[in-house]
Formats: C-alpha cells, structure tokens, sequence
C-alpha cells in the first residue's frame, strides 16, 4: 500500500476530484495548507504594500493499493493540468492499514 499526498492549488480542486472519480479513487482527504514558493509576491492590503510567502494550497491525501498507484499519480496529474498545471505528488509507504469498524486490516481496510 502506498499513501499518496498532493499538492494543488484551490482552483484544481474541482477538477483534479473529477478526474479521480473517473479513475474510481472516490475516498480521499482534502485539507487546506499554506505553503512557499520560489519567489513572493507584493500585495497590497489596507493601502499597505505587504511581502507575501506563504500561498493557500489544497492537501489531498490518498491511501492506495500498489497496482494502484500509477493511475492515481495519472489522475492527479491529469485534473491539474487540465486546470492550469502546477503542483507536487509524493509517494509513501504505507506499513498497515486498520478499518476500525470491521478490523480489517491490509488491502482489505483500504
């Protein structure tokens, strides 16, 4: 099993979900962060020019099977550059998963 985490931005979000459902990924998790960026960016806020480094991101969180794991990467990928491009995937082992309810554990819990 694999946990894949993403990075987007908030505007992807509709598409990059539609794209996993399309791909049968229907259970993920979705969070709201703030991250950096190369470079930052002057705004202006109540009349005052204010250096900005840390931008609102969406977090996506999925735990896969194996043979899974290149179709999520896919789907990811695809919804974000169908809605402007951008982003980071990253890919973790997942030692064991527990389905509380049942106690299903493994493959099955996921």
């Amino acid at each position: 099993m694999k946990m894949i985490i993403a990075y987007i931005r908030q505007e992807q979000l509709p598409a990059v979900k539609e794209s996993l459902s399309g791909a049968e990924m229907f259970h993920f998790t979705v969070m709201p962060v703030l991250g950096t960026a190369p470079r930052a960016e002057q705004r202006t806020f109540r009349g005052v020019e204010q250096k900005v480094t840390l931008f609102k991101r969406m977090r996506l969180e999925l735990v896969v099977k194996d043979s899974d794991v290149e179709n999520a990467i896919e789907a990811i990928s695809r919804g974000a550059m169908n809605s402007g491009g951008g982003g980071r995937i990253f890919i973790n082992d997942v030692i064991d998963a527990v389905k509380i309810w049942t106690g299903e554990r493994g493959d099955r819990a996921i």
